[in-house]
């Protein structure tokens, strides 16, 4: 049974057509586990979360729409978790604002 800590809280707050670190890399052995997240893009974007800056896809693309916020309930056994010791990345294709909040915990 994996160790989790403390629920922590981090905005998503991204305009440019990049890479985005959400969460910096954790200790040696520890993940970065997503227990939520919510977005809304100003305009058509694409984005996906990933286990280090431009490394395994956490999830496939997301398609936003304006307006149309991508949301999860929060999961208390989370809904996807990086490689241990390694970054929590936003990818996103187009230089739109996209706006949002993620909930997380360390698992080990």
């Amino acid at each position: 049974m994996a160790v989790l800590g403390e629920v922590q809280f981090v905005k998503i707050d991204n305009a440019a057509a990049a890479d985005a670190t959400l969460v910096a890399a954790q200790a040696a052995g520890v993940k970065i586990r997503v227990l939520a997240f919510g977005m809304v893009a100003a305009a058509a974007a694409v984005v996906s979360f990933q286990s280090g800056t431009g490394g395994t896809a956490l999830t496939g693309p997301m398609t936003m729409a304006t307006g149309s916020p991508i949301t999860t309930d929060a999961e208390p056994f989370g809904v996807f978790e990086t490689a241990a010791a390694t970054l929590l990345n936003l990818h996103q294709t187009g230089a739109v604002q996209v706006s949002g909040y993620l909930l997380w915990c360390t698992a080990s």
